[in-house]
């Protein structure tokens, strides 16, 4: 399906060719629409006539933040070729792994990941390998006079990216996106994230490999003509500083609440000026209180989000509502989507009962590759494995993933709706729940708890906490106090290292 131009480098080159497009934020390098055409045209001759590769072919990506993401993302749009980043922070095993499942023709790499993509490579046969970079290895292959142009034979339906799910509960999948999908994900976010006003400008410092970097936030800044900072990681005092600076005119950032918490913990915080912020995208967990508290004073305004690689992303947004929001809510289903939320038998649920997410809609995946390709969709719905609630005005919450829940004494219980309990009481800073073994009721609730510094925390006060809230068979059984969390690329807490570390009972 088709929602526009396919070439929107091309037509920005046209009606606005001077305006900002991208920026690096550690190098300072910068692209207008018009330079930025120039390149991905040029990028896009060298891999088709430079290198050879064929309509089809696909391209692994390991390397930091850079403008070249975008680049190359566009180049392969014009191309005809497929794009997979691959996540940095795998080891040489997993890479490979993912590497002999797509078969990429070429790697690009930069400076800081060279080592690592030329022995993946070497392992998986990849027969080229090329750095990236300010005359590297890509730029001296690009030839002045080679330029492919735009033409009208690009098919929206065709597979353009391959990203790598976050592996939240189990292994990594590649999820398949299209063209047109990617042009539906942003108009997913005009409606409450204002990225389709003018001067839109995102600061984004989240990984390239992964949706939230790439397709929740900058690829909706840049269908509309707006400009994206990257910079290759999150560093709060930085991050602060620049978005802080209203001479720096950044609109939109996109975080997960841990990060925009570090931010106001940072010396910059106090003197930060958020007067041209537009929004504060937030997945991945819940606005906190002390979130709340810290950057209301200063106008922000928090749009939480539920979605995932394979969803669109986005499957709710939260349209300013501030009471929704602090009870916990990701927000009203998105425009482009269907939602259905149902049993374990596939049928619906009233509203207040929790049950399975099902999506289908013009943005959601078309498959999975490799190894993970087989995908059951009843009636074209896929099955998302979240668990959440409706409420009467059609907000959602999200209540556990379906491989989070654990039973207690033969009834269900999900995890989420206990931390939801145990964050509101003062002394917990962090906390999450899983299941481990028990003799007598086979699971029960151990809460990992990262403490409100200079606050105690003990398991009684957590159960008086849900006396009243929660059912007992709910209340955790166990405590364990940690410093910080193990997290994934998201920012989210990685249950399955939780798990592992604490003997959880469940290893999905």
């Amino acid at each position: 399906m088709r929602y526009g131009s396919a070439d929107w480098v091309a037509d920005y080159a046209r009606t606005q060719p001077d305006a900002p497009a991208l920026h690096n934020f550690d190098t300072g390098e910068r692209r207008s629409w018009a330079e930025l055409d120039r390149r991905v045209g040029q990028i896009a001759y060298a891999l088709r006539y430079g290198l050879g590769l064929e309509r089809g072919d696909r391209i692994a990506n390991i390397s930091d933040g850079d403008i070249r993401h975008f680049e190359l993302q566009f180049a392969c749009v014009r191309a005809g070729l497929v794009w997979v980043p691959l996540n940095f922070r795998h080891t040489s095993f997993e890479l490979a792994r993912a590497c002999r499942e797509m078969q990429p023709r070429l790697m690009l790499t930069d400076a800081t990941w060279a080592e690592t993509a030329r022995v993946v490579a070497a392992e998986t046969g990849i027969p080229t390998v090329m750095d990236w970079g300010a005359g590297a290895d890509l730029d001296r292959a690009l030839d002045p006079a080679g330029y492919l142009p735009p033409s009208g034979d690009i098919d929206p339906d065709a597979p353009l990216q391959i990203l790598y799910t976050s592996g939240t509960t189990g292994t990594p999948k590649a999820a398949i996106v299209t063209l047109g999908g990617m042009e539906c994900h942003s108009l997913q976010q005009v409606e409450f994230c204002a990225n389709a006003e003018p001067g839109a400008h995102l600061f984004q410092p989240m990984p390239l490999f992964h949706f939230g970097g790439l397709n929740t936030a900058s690829n909706p800044i840049l269908y509309f003509g707006g400009q994206v900072t990257v910079a290759k990681r999150f560093d709060a005092l930085a991050a602060t500083t620049f978005c802080g600076d209203p001479a720096n005119g950044v609109t939109h950032l996109c975080l997960p609440p841990i990060m925009y918490q570090m931010m106001a913990d940072s010396a910059a915080f106090p003197a930060a000026d958020f007067g041209r912020m537009r929004r504060f995208i937030c997945g991945g967990g819940r606005v906190s209180e002390r979130l709340r508290a810290a950057y209301e004073p200063k106008g922000a305004r928090f749009v939480p989000q539920y979605g995932g690689t394979e969803t669109g992303p986005v499957t709710s947004t939260n349209p300013d509502r501030i009471d929704k929001i602090m009870a916990g809510s990701c927000g009203q289903k998105a425009r482009y989507i269907d939602v259905r939320v149902v049993d374990e038998h596939g049928e619906d649920v009233e509203r207040g009962t929790p049950g399975e997410v099902w999506v289908r809609g013009p943005g959601v995946t078309i498959g999975y590759l490799g190894a993970g390709a087989q995908i059951v969709r009843p009636d074209g719905w896929h099955r998302t494995g979240d668990v959440v609630r409706e409420d009467d005005e059609g907000f959602y919450y999200v209540v556990d993933r379906v491989k989070d829940m654990y039973k207690s004494g033969g009834e269900n219980v999900f995890s989420a709706e206990v931390e939801g309990v145990l964050l509101a009481h003062p002394a917990v800073a962090e906390c999450a729940v899983i299941g481990v073994a028990d003799e007598r009721w086979g699971e029960v609730g151990l809460a990992v708890v990262v403490a409100t510094e200079g606050q105690a925390v003990t398991l009684e006060a957590l159960q008086a906490a849900c006396e009243g809230k929660l059912a007992r068979y709910k209340h955790p059984k166990h405590l364990q106090i940690v410093e910080s969390f193990p997290r994934n690329v998201t920012g989210k807490i990685s249950k399955p290292a939780l798990r592992v570390q604490f003997g959880g009972s469940r290893g999905a």
